[in-house]
C-alpha cells in the first residue's frame, strides 16, 4: 500500500503564521484565582521570604527572625539545616532570587518555586504559603 502525500490548504483549523508579538514571561505569576484582599502581594513577599530563608541557612541571619512567617514544622527543619557562619561566607556575595514562579492554587494558598543564587551556585526552593489572618505563612519548604 502506497501512501500519497496530502496537500494541506489553509483553513480555519491550520495556523499559517506565528504571532511573534505575543510574549509570555516565565517569571510573571499565573493568577488563576484572585488573592484575598488584605494580604500582601504574594510575588514580592515570597521573594523576600526566600531570600531570608537562604540567609538563615548560610548563617547570615538569625533563625528567630523567620518565626512569624513560617510554621513550627518549617521553623524546626530550618533550624536543623543552619550552617555555621565562617569567614568564607563573609567574603562572598549575599544570596538573591534569580527567578521566581508563583501559582495560586486557591484564594488562600500560593505555591512558589524559586532559584536562589549565591556566588556561582544556584539552589532550588519550593514553598507553600497559606493565608493566615492578614499575612502569608510558609507551611511547607523544600530546598534542593
Amino acid at each position: 500500500m502506497q501512501l500519497c502525500p496530502v496537500k494541506i490548504s489553509s483553513s480555519q483549523w491550520v495556523q499559517t503564521e506565528i504571532d511573534l508579538q505575543m510574549t509570555i514571561s516565565p517569571n510573571k505569576p499565573n493568577y488563576l484565582y484572585k488573592v484575598v484582599n488584605g494580604l500582601p502581594e504574594p510575588e514580592a513577599w515570597t521573594k523576600q521570604l526566600a531570600t531570608g530563608i537562604a540567609e538563615v541557612l548560610i548563617g547570615e541571619r538569625p533563625v528567630f527572625q523567620l518565626m512569624r512567617w513560617v510554621s513550627f514544622d518549617v521553623y524546626r527543619e530550618i533550624n536543623k539545616q543552619i550552617q555555621l557562619k565562617n569567614d568564607l561566607h563573609a567574603k562572598r556575595s549575599r544570596p538573591f532570587v534569580r527567578s521566581l514562579r508563583i501559582e495560586t492554587t486557591s484564594e488562600k494558598i500560593v505555591e512558589a518555586t524559586a532559584v536562589i543564587q549565591k556566588g556561582r551556585r544556584g539552589r532550588g526552593m519550593g514553598l507553600r504559603l497559606e493565608a493566615e489572618n492578614d499575612r502569608w505563612r510558609c507551611t511547607q519548604l523544600l530546598v534542593a
